[in-house]
């Protein structure tokens, strides 16, 4: 009965699943249940989509849940399932981002990207390049984050899909932020702000606002940060967005601090407290506290001040924020300063530089650490590309094949009979096409012999001529042999060479030639026996 009843309650939650409960909160219970159910069904493409929808709803309800993206992860490389494994990853790459490791959110989407390159699912791969330029940005690495953030803007405007360009410009902008060129980060956050109020998205509006707002704060021109950060708030409170009206409260406070008005600064940034609190954003919190430590040196209240610069320093060391860390440490050194406690300001110093340095060191580390990664997974990724698209070709194969004995089986006897025909008719003519070619080449053989003995007869008889007319000018036999060259087109030295005399007796010969027959040259002398001979003359 309480089998039967555990069944009810998984096959409920099954059908539930694609409708209700991917739009709320899911519970340990509810995304356990839903996993061992998915994960008992037979591996397909739609069991790994399954899968990745569960992974993202159970982080989104804050339950813990790598072993079921594992699992898509593991169906995907069984099924060759590309798309299947670089969404995989893509997701587990989001959600390392979220919690801070940027390191493994950049393996992660890397991996995926080396999968989507090989799909058509061009959308799902801007999401990825976007995703990598945050995760690059949040390590600092400004040059790889415009690399990807620039590539998925590129695509994004081929498609023409709003929203993508949108993020990867946001993206853009944030990058310039980062390295203090603001002029530049606010064109890009008013091209984001311009789509925002093009496509109507409200917290789209609010974010680029704020975003301008802050870029401003930082050039100095606090007037009119003010006016884009309190335009921000106001649409955020009017849409109750509370984790974002937060951030805008704390940007408020960092403005007022920069402008010397402590107590102004400090109520904004005690607005963010409970709200920071309840989204359980300990990043922001811990800046919040800090930061408000920091006002209260400034205004003399030194107790309050220690009390929530350590708060906020401990909130930090749990989400390991180092830039808060050190903002931490630095107001401790303000702090003990203030309150002549030399040598505890000389400790937090020593922290505050430390962890200054290890954020400008772990850039190059993680970099290193991050390509050592990467190398050590390429060969497993290259193995699982290579048996997908072998895979992909075998099925290609098969339903071909599988077509072409369908084929063959309504044509293979209509077939057979032509062959059969064809063939009779082949015996039966090629014994008379044999015996007609090799009549004709008996033909073409006889003729050419004839053609042999009519060529050589007339070159024998012309050379018997040739001789006879020398004979008539009473040549010698060694005169008759000189002239006989020269009628071949050799030059004196290739005469004496071929006689074995020297170039003078040649020359002597050929003098005594020109005599008898009463000539001056060579050309004159054979023209003068052109009728019985033509050889080739060449000129000496």
């Amino acid at each position: 009965m309480v089998k039967a009843k555990k069944y009810i309650i998984a096959l409920l939650l099954l059908i539930v699943l694609p409708t209700s409960f991917y739009g709320q909160n899911l519970t340990e219970y509810q995304v356990d249940s839903l996993f061992n159910e998915l994960r008992i069904k037979p591996n397909t493409t739609a069991k790994v989509d399954n899968l990745i929808s569960l992974y993202k709803q159970a982080n989104r309800s804050n339950v813990k849940s790598e072993v079921i993206i594992d699992e898509a992860i593991a169906v995907s490389e069984e099924l060759f399932y590309l798309k299947g494994l670089g969404e995989s990853y893509n997701r587990r790459g989001l959600v390392a981002r979220y919690n801070y490791d940027y390191e493994r959110s950049v393996n992660d989407h890397k991996r995926a990207l080396s999968y989507l390159d090989k799909t058509t699912d061009t959308l799902l791969k801007i999401k990825c390049l976007n995703n990598l330029g945050v995760s690059f940005r949040k390590l600092n690495l400004e040059k790889e984050a415009f690399e990807y953030y620039f590539q998925a803007l590129e695509l994004s405007e081929k498609i023409n899909h709003e929203k993508s360009i949108s993020i990867a410009l946001n993206g853009i902008g944030n990058v310039f932020l980062d390295i203090k060129d603001y002029d530049k980060a606010i064109h890009y956050f008013r091209k984001v702000y311009a789509f925002d109020v093009k496509n109507k998205n409200i917290e789209g509006q609010q974010y680029s606002l704020s975003n301008i707002g802050e870029s401003y704060l930082y050039k100095k021109s606090y007037d009119t940060a003010y006016f884009y950060i309190n335009k921000a708030l106001t649409s955020t409170k009017k849409f109750n967005n509370k984790e974002s009206e937060a951030i805008r409260y704390n940007l408020l406070g960092l403005l007022f601090q920069k402008k010397g008005d402590y107590k102004n600064s400090t109520e904004y940034y005690k607005e963010a407290i409970p709200m920071f609190a309840k989204t359980n954003n300990i990043r922001y919190l811990s800046n919040t506290l800090i930061n408000i430590g920091r006002n209260e040196l400034n205004l003399g209240y030194y107790d309050n001040a220690k009390v929530n610069i350590i708060s906020g320093l401990k909130n930090a060391k749990i989400v390991k924020s180092k830039e808060n860390i050190a903002l931490g440490y630095s107001a401790l050194v303000d702090y003990y300063s203030l309150t002549k406690e030399y040598d505890k300001a000389l400790d937090a110093y020593k922290m505050a530089t430390t962890f200054k340095d290890s954020i400008v060191n772990e850039t190059t580390q993680k970099s290193i650490i991050s390509t050592q990664i990467a190398y050590e997974t390429l060969k497993k990724d290259n193995e699982i590309k290579q048996l997908a698209i072998e895979n992909n070709v075998i099925q290609e194969d098969a339903k071909t094949n599988y077509n072409r004995l369908l084929i063959s089986i309504f044509l293979g006897t209509g077939a057979l009979v032509v062959l059969f025909v064809l063939f009779y008719l082949y015996r039966k003519n090629s014994d008379l096409e044999i015996e007609h070619k090799n009549n004709q080449l008996q033909n073409y053989i006889f003729q050419i012999k004839e053609l042999k003995n009519k060529v050589n007869d007339k070159d024998e008889l012309r050379h018997q001529n040739f001789i006879e007319n020398l004979n008539d000018y009473d040549l010698t036999k060694r005169e008759i042999e000189v002239f006989t060259n020269i009628s071949q087109g050799l030059n004196n030295d290739e005469i004496a060479k071929k006689m074995f005399v020297s170039k003078n007796t040649i020359k002597t010969h050929i003098k005594n030639i020109y005599s008898k027959l009463d000539v001056n040259n060579r050309i004159q002398a054979i023209k003068k026996l052109n009728t019985y001979s033509t050889p080739h003359i060449t000129k000496t």
